[in-house]
Order: structure tokens, then sequence, then C-alpha cells
């Protein structure tokens, strides 16, 4: 009879161990197209705008949710001399 208790909390722990295996693999999967998402919709040029070291002039307002990168570094939004400001049309 105790070999039966001993086989029960050790099925738990391996149903738990691969419930947690999951979990992590479904995390990184969802995590990485989040990732994916951000990097295509937080670019200025998705929403019909552009960016400018020398600001937003006409019809064009500055939009702060968009991503500019004028010096193609890896960095985004440095300030406006450097990557400049999305102008999105008002």
């Amino acid at each position: 009879m105790r070999k039966k208790a001993q086989d029960l909390s050790l099925n738990v722990i391996i149903i738990a161990a691969l419930t947690l295996l999951v979990l992590v693999i479904l995390a990184v999967i969802f995590m990485g197209r989040t990732g994916m998402f951000r990097k295509e919709s937080g670019d200025c040029g998705t929403v019909g705008g552009f960016c400018s070291r020398t600001g937003c002039t006409g019809t064009y307002e500055k939009e702060t949710g968009y991503d500019c990168n004028l010096d193609n570094d890896k960095s985004v939004n440095e300030g406006q001399t450097i990557d400049g400001v999305c102008c999105v049309s008002a």
C-alpha cells in the first residue's frame, strides 16, 4: 500500500512539471510575438507619418507614440536632433 501512495505523489510532480514547461513555452511564444507586433506598430511610417529632425510644420503634428530612428542605429527616440520626431497629418 505504501508503494501506491508513493506513485501518486510522483505522478503529481511529473504532471506539475510538464504543466509548468508548457506554460513557460507558451509565455516565450507570446512574448516573442508581442515584441514583433510592437516593432511593426511602433514605427512612425506605419501610421503614414514621417520622421523629421527640424520638427513638424504645416498641417503635421508631433506624435510621441511612434518611433523614429533617422541615424539607423539600434536605439530609437534618442531626441529630435539625433533620431527626429514623428510627424503625422493633423
